[in-house]
């Protein structure tokens, strides 16, 4: 993800003839020559800025924040996402053609809009914690409906149902996107009413407000799977599978299952000589455990975490556990660190995360997180249908 936001740093990150045309664009004068500022001269520009309308500053600064967010590998990477929907070629050649993130994104700001939002909403997805999705692989393979009828009937079955259920959800929207292989449905239901204090112009109001909460459903027709991410909502998951089988895979019913049936083995990883499956492609140059959590088999609720230092011992946490010699147990939970090769000129990057027995894991689907999925999916961790 990109870094956190400020006007000066944001400056400094896009090229000088990026700004000049996105002002352009905007029809804004800031009353001085960017080609004949240095790239680094952000103080003057910085100046400028501020000295613009508020209503003008405030629009830009939402922008200038959703670029700033989008500045990233993975952003650059829903981009691309887009543009192969769209068999645009060129766009891919063009922008791996530039340098930096903020460049990138700032090209397409300005050059591709009809890419951002679907693009955006990919990233927002990729960077949803793998622990909040909710996986049910036991769907029929059928082909999913999308025309604009069969979104109506999704949107208004998502209102009746929290509507009558909780009193809220009287509108809701939903915008489809299709990446790869997958079908995404972002849902939009309105919220309770809320109120907020803001600034208004030079005066300081309540306002009240209904606020949309959010459904994501990604739906995946080959392998007969949807995950849907429904925060604070994770109780009406099972009624919303049913009600998307209903409306966009038109199955007049669908039998009660599990979120999911699969599960992570992690009994190899007991083992301290276990082999990775590590391809040159992922890039990566080390596999540490650095955390094991052991459920005994003899004694209710019993569990034992083991941590170690493995700094200078990758081996560290095995080591303790031969020391300890616990009795009887299942391993239920691991932490893994990945060390990946380093890349000239950048620092070395480095990914932990947990993995939890039956099927919980922290990895996104986007960048290294899915370079380390596949990699794992190779060495028979990733998890396997009963």
């Amino acid at each position: 993800m990109a870094s956190q936001y400020s006007h000066l740093q944001f400056f400094r990150r896009v090229p000088n003839a990026q700004l000049a045309d996105y002002f352009k664009s905007r029809n804004i004068d800031l009353d001085i020559d960017l080609a004949k500022l240095k790239e680094k001269e952000t103080e003057k520009i910085f100046d400028a800025f501020i000295e613009l309308p508020e209503e003008q500053q405030a629009v830009m600064e939402t922008e200038f924040q959703d670029i700033n967010a989008m500045a990233c590998e993975g952003g650059v990477t829903t981009l691309v996402d887009e543009a192969a929907f769209h068999n645009d070629d060129d766009f891919i050649k063009t922008i791996s053609a530039i340098d930096g993130f903020h460049a990138k994104v700032m090209w397409a700001f300005l050059e591709k809009r009809s890419y951002w939002q679907g693009a955006t909403m990919f990233l927002h997805a990729d960077n949803v914690s793998g622990s909040f999705w909710k996986k049910r692989n036991d769907f029929p393979k059928v082909s999913p409906h999308f025309e604009d009828n069969d979104i109506k009937q999704l949107e208004k079955a998502i209102s009746d149902f929290f509507h009558k259920s909780e009193g809220r959800g009287r509108n809701c929207k939903v915008e489809p996107y299709r990446r790869h292989n997958k079908e995404y449905f972002f849902a939009y239901p309105e919220d309770f009413g809320q109120s907020g204090v803001e600034w208004v112009s030079d005066s300081l109001k309540t306002r009240a407000r209904h606020p949309a909460f959010e459904i994501i459903f990604v739906y995946t027709e080959e392998e007969g799977s949807l995950d849907i991410y429904a925060p604070k909502n994770t109780k009406a998951v099972p009624e919303l599978q049913k009600l998307f089988a209903k409306t966009i895979l038109k199955l007049e019913t669908l039998k009660d299952g599990t979120i999911d049936k699969r599960v992570y083995d992690l009994e190899p990883l007991a083992d301290s000589d276990f082999g990775f499956q590590i391809e040159p492609e992922d890039g990566v140059e080390s596999i540490v455990v650095t955390k094991l959590r052991l459920k005994l088999k003899h004694g209710l609720g019993r569990r034992i975490v083991l941590e170690a230092d493995t700094k200078n011992d990758p081996q560290a946490v095995y080591t303790l556990l031969e020391k300890l010699s616990p009795p009887d147990h299942f391993i239920t939970q691991i932490r893994l660190k990945i060390t990946f090769e380093p890349t000239e000129g950048k620092r070395t990057k480095t990914r932990s995360f947990n993995i939890s027995y039956p099927n919980s894991c922290a990895l996104n689907y986007d960048g290294c997180d899915l370079l380390i999925r596949n990699m794992l999916a190779r060495s028979g961790i990733e998890p396997k249908s009963f």
